[in-house]
């Protein structure tokens, strides 16, 4: 069940082709020409109703420079005497996002090896060029790997990048900004911490991970401006895609037999990296999840544990 593998094979990805939603499930293979890879291929229908469309060729990640700012000359006048002086600071702007007036820039860097980085957003003004950097805390160790404009908030993907590739951040971020300042929330809307795609799409940003796909919509409430809805693939041909909650998924993951059996590969045995992933950055879940395996009574409504 593709299902029950998209965290041990790495997610799936999406797109908008055509005007329709694609979603590519499956592992990746080899195109006939290396330069690609193949992967199946599940359309959204203006219905509302998945179907198993053809075989999509995906091409190899190229990420290419999408903004040059100015040094920030702030961030090196605060951190630049303290640091040793055969250290290396590094900044690659590769994903931008287009709003009203502005553009941005997510901020990605190599962390090892004697070389550093921040993480942060740079605002590019489109009338006049000026730019002006912003960094949140909670982007301060992280870099951006996908970014979107929706909802008059800027929809950020996290990812750290060192010695042994990319690893989970911080998940998913929601960036506003007011008053000269941008400030961050951590949304848990999103069942996965690993973000593979990100699309806006009939009024929605959708949101694909390493355990499944997130719709984010407007809902009109000011207090809980927007709404969450999680789906992952089924491998059956006639219902492709279900709807499914982020607890009762992340529930059906740590009772599979195929997820508690599966060989431990190079960042290790993937039930424990899944459990890691959860209590760092969905804590609440871990604690309830762990009372019920202890056969304790649900805390009290008004008690939490974040």
């Amino acid at each position: 069940m593709w299902n029950r593998w998209l965290f041990v094979a790495g997610g799936i990805g999406l797109d908008v082709v055509d005007g329709q939603l694609e979603v590519h499930v499956g592992l990746y293979r080899p195109a006939s020409d290396s330069r690609s890879f193949v992967a199946n291929a599940l359309v959204l229908g203006d219905d509302g109703d998945w179907t198993i469309g053809e075989d999509a060729e995906l091409p190899r990640n190229n990420a290419k420079t999408c903004m040059n700012p100015r040094p920030d000359e702030a961030l090196q006048e605060r951190f630049g005497k303290d640091l040793p002086a055969n250290s290396g600071f590094e900044q690659n702007i590769s994903v931008c996002a287009d709003g009203p007036g502005k553009r941005w820039g997510g901020i990605s860097f190599y962390s090892g090896e004697g070389i550093w980085g921040a993480g942060g957003i740079v605002e590019q003004d489109t009338a006049t060029g000026a730019t002006r950097y912003y960094r949140p805390r909670p982007l301060a160790g992280a870099s951006v790997s996908h970014m979107k404009y929706f909802g008059n908030r800027l929809w950020i993907g996290t990812k750290t990048s060192g010695e042994c590739g990319e690893g989970v951040a911080v998940g998913v971020l929601s960036i506003y900004f007011m008053n000269d300042t941008a400030y961050a929330d951590r949304p848990v809307g999103a069942c996965g911490f690993m973000v593979t795609g990100m699309a806006v799409h009939s009024d929605a940003l959708w949101i694909s991970t390493e355990m499944g796909l997130s719709k984010v919509s407007k809902s009109g409430d000011r207090y809980k401006p927007f709404s969450w809805t999680n789906f992952v693939p089924t491998g059956d041909a006639n219902h492709p895609m279900r709807e499914v909650s982020c607890d009762a998924l992340y529930e059906e993951l740590f009772q599979s037999s195929d997820l508690a059996s599966a060989p431990p590969n190079d960042s290790g045995h993937p039930y424990a990296v899944l459990w890691d992933r959860i209590s760092k950055l969905r804590p609440n879940f871990a604690w309830q999840y762990v009372r019920r395996l202890n056969g304790l009574e649900p805390p009290p409504i008004d008690e939490k544990s974040e």
